[in-house]
């Protein structure tokens, strides 16, 4: 039932986003979509791991990504040190600590890219090896959502 349903709901938001244009008696058919990637997940120590810069490129291919947003997942226990514009915490039960950053990037062309960074604190020793993980998309249709997300642990 439930993979008709998903089917259904598929082919009907195929069919919204099919733009026709014609002359005549010829017509061409356009399905809009866009590969929205992360292109590269890179963690970087700082000042003997009290601090760890994150440094996330999204890229996309096919036709402009409108609207694309990233999550960065942190790992349990860090804080926010520095997060560019355009971007957020999440609240937190304390309030220093966020789950995640949530960055609007805008749309991107075909071929292009952006690059947010984010600083956070480095965590307790007890934590052990520190993960964390982004996931990019868009408001446009993605044929290959698999490669949206990367993860990574601090070297």
């Amino acid at each position: 039932m439930r993979a008709r349903t998903i089917a259904a709901l598929s082919a009907t938001l195929a069919g919204a986003l099919v733009a026709t244009a014609g002359l005549g008696e010829s017509t061409t058919q356009h399905v809009w979509q866009s590969d929205v990637r992360v292109r590269n997940l890179e963690l970087t120590s700082i000042d003997r791991g009290s601090m760890i810069a994150a440094r996330v490129v999204v890229a996309s291919d096919g036709d402009d990504a409108r609207a694309v947003r990233l999550e960065v997942m942190l790992p349990v226990g860090v804080a926010v040190v520095h997060m560019p514009e355009g971007c957020r915490a999440s609240p937190g039960p304390v309030m220093s600590l966020s789950a995640r950053v949530t960055c609007v990037l805008g749309d991107v062309p075909p071929r292009e890219s952006r690059v947010t960074s984010i600083v956070t604190t480095g965590a307790p020793v007890s934590r052990g090896r520190l993960r964390f993980a982004v996931f990019a998309f868009s408001d446009t249709p993605d044929p290959l959502p698999a490669n949206n997300f990367a993860e990574r642990a601090v070297p």
